[in-house]
């Protein structure tokens, strides 16, 4: 319910109204600016002008050969022939073409372009492209030579330089040899005549312009049905750059007719993010929503928020006086100056040395740069924010039904800082329940999630004294931070401190609630597997459960129990015979979805959890740990295993009638999981070093790797959605209407939580009461008139309804 919005004057709205519609025209020419000032940076690497560069390159280089092949037969020849020849006929053609487009196409000539007016006036003269096209060659020929001759100096300078951009590769040219010049004549001659073979063609053409003193000249210009095309196709990529940012008033509601959001069209993405095959009709490829879920999806988008402005304070204090603390980046880069001087009279060694630190400090700088550009921005909004007293959020889909914010900055969905820095915009008056709640929740920001509710309720009146002390003082008591580089959660947790120590008896945060391992809790339910069932807390138990350890005891023993491995006795070693949850976490997490062994690998690798390991032997300790985690993991998903193997196995039949995998959730989802082969091709057109632009082509045929692949995870976080909207739906029903919700990690006011949390129970109960793979089973054999294997077995493990008495199912 739109609580503030209907408390302002009808002349207050509008006000509004019209506010948002200027910003949303601020932000689309905002984002056509930022997109035509990176365009500018390098015309010939747009987009459409690769489409054009490719083209051109596939249809003259026959005439460029052609002309070879009749130089190569005169008896004479000039000089400048053998080195042009060299490059051969396809990079003449793009040396041709490319040296047009950086001459020509500007914005302002392909925004101004109009077909009736021929060849416009500001085309650059033949002598012009000629000049360009000599320089390029003789560059490029001389460069190619260079590599070639001193391929060790250019091996040694490539392992410090990942981008050989035309800049450095003129440099390394100089740096080892020379660029030969070429005589003004000769110039002259080499471009008119590559420019002359693309003139015969229909890509270019030319007039002859009079400048009014007797004197004539040659405009050579792109032919006007290819500028027509490329505006058009600037047109289309034009709002690729748009930063979204929340609306001040309400958004335009989603209906299976139009998609909502923003107040203009011309901003608003797509409520579910389609895929169809080319040339196929969208509609039989689309997902489609439900009533209920468009029900759900716009109570998100119609949830009002509010900048919390003790947080923001504290962020903006500390990040602009360089605190450096709870994940904010640099605001000044003292720390990160390179100023040691290049060592010229050092051994190769020595320098090769100094270009590595230099380019990681760089490379440091660069992403604390990137950070600290995102902070500033963040800031920016949510003081402009404040300005307005309340804003909303607009949501859209994507093709399994999940919901997902458009803003990334203050989404609720977003990052510690931004989740941090929003609160629900209507005060609401706490309740003792409701504090108690609060109490949980601030206890779980402060990884006390493990232990019993009332434990974590007493942990928080414990640590009063200190809480209060960091309200009092976030600068001095910095006890709330967090020493976490990846999903830090600081500013959340001051967010909860500074609720827990209010003393108007008001609330407004939002208390989260997480599944224990949702995709486990799925796997589950339709297995009826009692084992990991009350690993996942479907069970009521005296204590939460804790899934991700029992999986590391079970890839502990396994390591003890293989004693021969060489690796094993160094993790027991290390891990001092207990390997910690956080080292299974993430595998047993994503396991629920058809987690490879590969998989295991990079998440083993990019949590960083051998990076005590020697760097060359790091490989064969990646390995080794995610074979004892894949042993872990074999005590839990036995069953889901099997569930999983007959969806791949369902996967495996559509594939081979090249038919979509199209089924129906609990909330009325229609899910379309449709993955088309993408046919990949290398440009014909080279950049300056041979680098090569990939062209893909959408097939109408199904790619039955990632149509295989992707059938587990995508069905099971269609049902984590569909269990969201489901919940959403009951709850709007019983009066509440503020919803902070992330897949599976449901949120709303404290007071509320009791009444969630019986109604997430009820509908999870509903969608697991009958076999939701029988149900998959009969509506694909209606659906193409086919027999499926029969579903795995089903344990009598537990009765769903016991999912009523688990407390901590969501805690």
């Amino acid at each position: 319910m739109l609580h503030s919005w209907l408390n302002l004057s009808k002349e207050e709205q509008q006000r509004r109204i019209n506010m948002q519609k200027v910003f949303e025209e601020d932000l689309l020419n905002s984002g056509v600016e930022k997109y035509w000032r990176e365009y500018g940076r390098a015309p010939d690497e747009g987009k459409p002008e690769q489409l054009l560069l490719e083209s051109a390159v596939i249809h003259l280089t026959p005439f460029y050969q052609k002309w070879i092949d009749e130089c190569c037969n005169n008896r004479k020849s000039p000089d400048w022939l053998a080195p042009l020849l060299s490059i051969g006929a396809a990079k003449m053609a793009d040396i041709t073409i490319r040296s047009m487009m950086r001459l020509f196409l500007t914005r302002n000539t392909i925004q101004s372009f109009d077909d009736t007016m021929g060849i416009p006036a500001n085309a650059p003269v033949a002598q012009q492209v000629a000049k360009l096209i000599a320089d390029d060659v003789v560059s490029i020929v001389a460069y190619q030579q260079a590599k070639k001759r001193f391929s060790d100096d250019w091996r040694k300078q490539s392992k410090f330089i990942k981008n050989w951009t035309v800049k450095r590769c003129k440099a390394f040219t100089k740096k080892v040899t020379e660029i030969p010049k070429l005589r003004a004549k000769e110039k002259e001659d080499l471009g008119h005549n590559m420019l002359r073979i693309a003139l015969a063609s229909d890509i270019l053409t030319s007039r002859v312009h009079w400048n009014g003193k007797n004197k004539k000249s040659l405009l050579v210009s792109f032919a006007p049905w290819i500028l027509s095309e490329i505006q058009k196709r600037h047109e289309l990529l034009e709002t690729a750059c748009l930063v979204y940012r929340p609306m001040i008033c309400p958004p335009i509601h989603h209906t299976t007719k139009e998609d909502g959001g923003f107040l203009s069209p011309w901003v608003r993405k797509k409520m579910i993010k389609r895929y169809h095959p080319v040339g196929a009709d969208p509609k039989d490829w689309d997902s489609r929503p439900s009533d209920l879920v468009l029900k759900g999806l716009n109570a998100l988008m119609d949830t009002e928020w509010s900048v919390n402005t003790k947080v923001y304070q504290v962020m903006k204090n500390m990040f602009e006086n360089d605190y450096r603390l709870a994940n904010l980046p640099a605001y000044t880069f003292r720390d990160y100056a390179f100023s040691r001087p290049y060592p010229e009279e050092g051994t190769k060694e020595e320098q090769a040395k100094w270009m590595q630190e230099s380019n990681e400090a760089w490379g440091e700088w660069y992403k604390e740069e990137q950070a600290r550009s995102r902070m500033i921005v963040r800031l920016e909004l949510a003081k402009k924010m404040m300005q307005w007293n309340f804003f909303y959020m607009p949501y859209t889909l994507d093709f399994r039904g999940r919901a997902y914010s458009v803003c990334e900055l203050l989404s609720p969905q977003g990052v510690d800082f931004d989740r941090g820095l929003v609160h629900f915009a209507k005060p609401r008056k706490q309740t003792k329940e409701g504090m108690y709640w609060l109490y949980v929740h601030t206890a779980n920001l402060f990884d006390q999630d493990k232990k019993p509710f009332d434990d974590r309720v007493r942990w928080v009146l414990d640590n009063m004294e200190m809480l209060q002390k960091i309200a009092d003082d976030p600068y001095a008591n910095k006890e709330w931070i967090d020493l976490s580089k990846k999903k830090n959660k600081s500013f959340q947790r001051l967010a909860a401190i500074f609720e827990v120590c209010r003393k108007d008896g008001l609330t407004q945060l939002p208390v989260q609630m997480d599944g224990a391992n949702n995709g486990g809790q799925h796997w589950a339910a339709i297995m009826r597997n009692r084992k990991l069932a009350v690993l996942t807390n479907l069970i009521k138990t005296d204590k939460p459960q804790d899934l991700y350890q029992f999986v590391a005891d079970a890839a502990t023993d396994f390591m003890i129990a293989s004693p021969d491995n060489r690796w094993y006795p160094a993790f027991l070693e290390y891990w001092d015979n207990k390997l910690p949850r956080n080292v299974t976490k993430r595998s047993t997490m994503c396991d629920a979805y058809g987690l490879t062994f590969y998989g295991m690998q990079k998440y083993v690798k990019q949590e960083g959890h051998v990076d005590w390991v020697p760097k060359e032997q790091r490989g064969g300790a990646v390995v080794e740990l995610a074979r004892a985690i894949q042993s872990g993991l074999g005590e839990t998903m036995e069953s889901p295993n099997r569930g999983k193997e007959w969806l791949r196995e369902v996967a495996d039949i559509l594939n081979a009638m090249n038919k979509p995998f199209v089924w129906t959730t609990p909330s009325g989802f229609e899910v379309h999981h449709v993955y088309n082969q993408v046919l990949e091709r290398v440009s014909y057109a080279e950049l300056f070093n041979r680098q090569q632009l990939v062209f893909s082509t959408v097939t109408e045929d199904l790619d039955g790797k990632a149509q295989y692949l992707a059938i587990s995870p995508n069905y099971i976080h269609s049902l984590d959605a569909a269990h969201m909207f489901m919940t959403i739906s009951r709850m709007l029903d019983e009066g509440m209407f503020a919803f902070s919700f992330v897949h599976d990690s449901y949120g709303t006011y404290a007071p509320d939580i009791p009444k969630m949390h019986t109604l997430l129970r009820e509908e999870f109960i509903k969608i697991h009461k009958e076999n939701q793979l029988e149900k998959l089973k009969k509506e694909i054999e209606e659906r193409y008139g086919i027999y499926l294997p029969e579903v795995p077995q089903r344990e009598d493990g537990f009765e769903i309804e016991e999912v009523l008495e688990s407390e901590y199912f969501f805690a």
